[in-house]
């Protein structure tokens, strides 16, 4: 069981105060575009764990020729991770036309593909954001369970790790990530690596606003990336 010190550490650490800043610094927000040949819009920052953490929009995107919104903050969640437990972690840094979440092709997912052949991953969460109106705290899709490839305790770690740390209100698949161009199905059907897709409430995305929660939101994921990297998953596909 994961007690009370883990989240007085986490306040201790100023986690709240570090996000905002690493928000600012690696993800503004603009409607500036890129070009990808000529410039990289990804981050990447590689860990000792197989587990890889995305961010794919992390920044404002491109789809259906508008510029949509960002999921806020989940660029900082990603990048925190990765430092909290050495997971590696992608995320998107600048606006480049597209939409990895959507796309085909793609060089997000593209990216992961080779991320998977320099590493041996054996999960990817891919973090989203949803509205403040949504009645779930976080929603975990994969597929109606397709996406797992078997690794049914993927999603009961998740589950148990967020309810521990008072993210009660967890649903399953009302996002569910089937399309085949999503990440989470990309990673699963295509390079046979587990997935789930997070749709994480913005109340928990607000560090300024919520310190409590969103603090209780990066001690739920930190512990349940440490509790999956070390067993051993029975995938089957």
């Amino acid at each position: 069981m994961h007690d009370q010190t883990v989240l007085d550490e986490f306040f201790r650490a100023r986690m709240n105060e570090e996000a905002v800043s690493v928000e600012r610094v690696y993800f503004y927000k603009t409607d500036k575009r890129v070009n990808p040949k000529q410039e990289d819009p990804m981050l990447f920052f590689p860990g000792t764990l197989p587990v890889l953490v995305s961010a794919p929009h992390s920044v404002r995107h491109w789809r259906n020729k508008k510029i949509k919104v960002s999921d806020q903050f989940t660029g900082a969640i990603a990048y925190l991770l990765h430092k909290l437990t050495g997971c590696s972690a992608l995320a998107v840094a600048k606006l480049y036309g597209g939409d990895p979440n959507h796309d085909n092709p793609c060089i997000y997912k593209t990216r992961i593909g080779d991320i998977c052949d320099q590493t041996k991953l054996k999960l990817v969460l891919d973090l989203h954001g949803a509205a403040r109106e949504h009645e779930f705290d976080v929603d975990l899709g994969t597929a109606h369970g397709q996406n797992l490839l078997g690794c049914n305790e993927i999603q009961q770690v998740l589950e148990r790790n967020l309810r521990e740390f008072g993210l009660g209100k967890v649903e399953r698949n009302h996002f569910a990530a089937a399309g085949p161009n999503t990440v989470a199905n990309f990673a699963a059907q295509q390079l046979g690596i587990p997935a789930v897709q997070l749709e994480i409430n913005k109340q928990y995305r607000v560090p300024a606003q919520n310190p409590s929660g969103f603090h209780r939101l990066l001690a739920a994921l930190a512990a349940s990336i440490e509790d999956l990297s070390s067993v051993q998953l029975r995938k089957n596909k």
